[in-house]
């Protein structure tokens, strides 16, 4: 399985990359990948794509080992959507926490969140959606537009997370997955004057034909030549079976 990944700030972001980045195997088979985008409204976002990251690598790091912790956790055992769900779950009371113990106000803890749990060898990606983003799977693109309002996880946490899942986040689960990337929507804003070139197609749709660890630093740099300016940050991970 190859993993390719892509972190850019855009040109109007001068002094911090407001996008952030994050994957970890659970196992041989199971990797769990996200991108967020920090608001760029609110206040240091960037510290709030950060700190979803540190609380997804928490999370990760002790899910192998729950079994040792609760006999009746099984990691083997659960589905990946249920995986997926777990590690939301765990990031929302670590929001909630960071909020109490930082004295931090809502507009502090303000990103997107796309998360993508994956199993290889079942062939299962599940992909859950906290504000808006892009995915595709097999090369069918899809892209979450909340028409630059995006519905923050911030803003429930003041709610029961059993009720934030089921009406706030999307959540989808898909099969036969041989190929799937997620990005935040900065890459839609990956543009040129002149082009009409669909990037997005590149980086998520067209397939590598080598130099597979470079692929989106070359891509991005050959872009970039002709005169494409990034207008927001981007992140982009994807994965290849």
């Amino acid at each position: 399985m190859e993993l390719l990944s892509l972190l850019k700030r855009g040109v109007h972001h001068t002094n911090f990359n407001e996008d952030f980045l994050f994957s970890q195997q659970l196992n041989d088979d199971i990797i769990v990948c996200a991108v967020m985008d920090g608001c760029s409204t609110a206040k240091e976002s960037h510290f709030t794509s950060s700190l979803f990251a540190k609380s997804l690598f928490k999370t990760c790091r002790v899910l192998p080992q729950m079994k040792e912790i609760l006999e009746e956790f099984d990691l083997e055992k659960m589905a990946v959507n249920e995986i997926g769900e777990y590690i939301l779950s765990q990031l929302f009371e670590d929001v909630r926490k960071a909020k109490k113990l930082f004295f931090l106000q809502m507009e502090e803890l303000l990103s997107t969140l796309v998360l993508l749990v994956y199993h290889k060898e079942k062939k299962q990606a599940s992909i859950h959606i906290s504000g808006d983003g892009i995915f595709s799977v097999n090369g069918k693109i899809t892209e979450i537009d909340q028409n630059n309002v995006p519905n923050f996880l911030g803003y429930h946490l003041t709610e029961k997370f059993e009720e934030v899942y089921k009406n706030d986040i999307e959540s989808k689960l898909f099969t036969e997955v041989t190929d799937v990337a997620i990005a935040t929507d900065g890459l839609s804003k990956l543009v040129h004057a002149k082009s009409k070139l669909a990037v997005v197609d590149l980086f998520l749709k067209e397939k590598p034909r080598k130099d597979l660890k470079d692929y989106y630093e070359n891509q991005f740099a050959k872009l970039t030549q002709k005169g494409f300016v990034a207008l927001d940050d981007i992140a982009i991970i994807r994965l290849i079976l």
